[in-house]
């Protein structure tokens, strides 16, 4: 099995969601709950036979799920439906309170939960849909294929494209006037007052973007965890590879194939999946 995604829950606690597709249409997947950081505890917190794509954790480590033909569940002691949509290729569930509020995946597939019922985001456009970040209140930016950024604001989206014909996996703002967007090789646009910036360099892809402690993070492939500077420079904050981010006030959370890494905004910590989980 592998780690496909991880979600921080309270403190410096966190989920991991590890999959492995044991044979033809035959997944397996098994979510784990770390105590923290320090001498972990681990626990199962549920194995599921689909192909679980993505977890979200509330600020209350409520967590769900999204199945990769966009079901999606409420996962506690049990593991209960919690919506579905039309959604045959689901790349992320993500919310910003306490419930899920998108699910996006591909062919321009965006559903937004609005007070219990999903809605798809109307937007013209094929573009496969990798994450999004809040820029202000009620506007929300998407990383889509093919340079697409698409912005969500007031029940209308449109659609920018960057000048690159790469997919832009990871997005992230620290202000509504300051952000970032990244992805395949080594392409990065810096949001700054309204626009975007080419910081594009000779560097891997990037695999993800995100904002911690009014920082701005990058995860580079197999390489390590940088952060960008208000000018588009890059620095290495931690010499290990990371994937997807998430974050609450005290703490952030990523990871690759053999680790977790925890970072309080001082220092990274890293837990070893091996001997705590069956991997």
């Amino acid at each position: 099995m592998e780690c496909i995604d991880t979600q921080i829950a309270v403190g410096d606690s966190f989920y991991c969601l590890f999959y492995e597709e044991i044979g033809p249409g035959n997944h397996l997947s098994r979510i784990y709950h770390f105590s923290g950081r320090t001498d972990p505890r681990v626990r199962l917190v549920a194995e599921i036979r689909e192909w679980v794509a993505s977890i979200w954790a509330n600020r209350a480590a409520r967590l769900f799920g999204a199945i990769w033909d966009g079901q999606i569940l409420s996962i506690g002691d049990t593991v209960e439906p919690f919506g579905s949509v039309d959604l045959l290729g689901t790349i992320k569930l993500t919310g910003f309170a306490d419930e899920p509020q998108f699910i996006m995946g591909e062919d321009g597939l965006i559903f937004e939960n609005r007070r219990g019922a999903w809605q798809r985001v109307p937007f013209r456009g094929k573009q496969d849909v990798y994450s999004v970040a809040r820029r202000e209140a009620d506007t929300y930016v998407f990383a889509a294929s093919t340079g697409r950024v698409i912005t969500y604001a007031g029940g209308t989206a449109t659609v920018e494209h960057l000048p690159t014909n790469v997919d832009l996996h990871g997005i992230a703002f620290t202000t509504p006037e300051k952000g970032v967007v990244v992805g395949d090789e080594g392409v990065a646009f810096l949001y700054s007052s309204g626009s975007w910036i080419d910081i594009s360099g000779d560097r891997p892809s990037l695999q993800d973007a995100h904002a911690f402690k009014n920082r701005l993070l990058a995860s580079l492939e197999a390489e390590a965890i940088d952060e960008i500077a208000g000018d588009g420079t890059f620095s290495t904050l931690y010499d290990r590879p990371g994937y997807y981010f998430s974050s609450n006030d005290d703490f952030c959370v990523t990871f690759d194939d053999e680790a977790a890494h925890v970072f309080d905004g001082k220092r990274w910590t890293s837990v070893q999946f091996a001997g705590l989980v069956p991997v």
